[in-house]
């Protein structure tokens, strides 16, 4: 007999979990690369582009959100 924790099975909102973080991973990258961006638009006075990358920014960190409420649930909610 093997000691040691007993692997429990892996579930179908395990593995959309893996995805889900994945896409956090991905989402995170994005925000950090729209953040630079603002950044770069403040520094040279650029106030529309800095207002696009604030809309942006907005989005992917609802879709973070969203990701993030979703952890641990079956179902995929779009």
């Amino acid at each position: 007999m093997a000691d040691g924790p007993v692997p429990r099975e892996v579930t179908f909102a395990d593995a959309l979990d893996v995805a889900r973080l994945d896409e956090l991973a991905r989402t995170a990258d994005l925000a950090a690369s729209y953040w630079h961006s603002v950044a770069l638009a403040a520094d040279r006075g650029d106030v529309h582009t800095l207002i696009l990358h604030c809309h942006q920014l907005a989005i992917v960190t609802r879709e973070a959100f969203a990701l993030a409420r979703a952890l641990g649930a079956a179902e995929v909610d779009r």
